[in-house]
């Protein structure tokens, strides 16, 4: 199947949230509303990238803070239809060059639930480091609190990640 990834627009949102929502992501992916969405996508250093096959999009990442006065930007989500079979890794070399090659970012930042050790694998292999446990950082729709890990990789790294 032939992707190509691209800015996201409001066309795509309803693709957004039924990937967000997908089976199992639950309590691994954030959900927002069409208008959050819509909203984020207006905000002038968020950034949705989408990949699009013939039948529709199949994955996505979005991307905050890019024009940081630090340069330090966020990872904030990102999901695929299809979990191992290396679209979120594309997703992620998209994101990378988005920040770092696009734009004025010194280090792209993101939050994993320490509970799903795939993503964990995923950042790391994509040059990701942990740097620490945030403790009770994400409110949950009952009420209570999580823990997620920092993971973060600097401009410097991902500069020398490609040789």
């Amino acid at each position: 199947m032939a992707l190509t990834i691209a800015r996201a627009t409001l066309a795509d949102i309803p693709d957004v949230m039924r990937l967000e929502r997908g089976d199992g992501f639950e309590h691994l992916v954030g959900r927002w509303s069409a208008e959050q969405h819509a909203a984020e996508m207006a905000t002038s250093g968020s950034r949705y990238l989408a990949a699009r096959s013939e039948t529709g999009i199949e994955g996505f990442v979005l991307l905050q803070e890019l024009d940081d006065p630090n340069g330090c930007a966020t990872l904030r989500r990102i999901a695929v239809a299809q979990p191992g079979e290396g679209l979120g890794a594309r997703l992620l070399d998209a994101a990378q060059e988005e920040a770092f090659g696009s734009a004025d970012v010194h280090r792209l930042q993101l939050r994993v639930y320490p509970e799903n050790p795939r993503a964990r694998r995923a950042y790391a292999r994509a040059g990701f480091v942990e740097e620490g446990l945030m403790r009770g950082v994400s409110r949950q729709v009952d009420g209570s609190h999580r823990s997620m890990l920092m993971m973060a990789i600097l401009r410097p790294e991902w500069v020398a990640r490609r040789g």
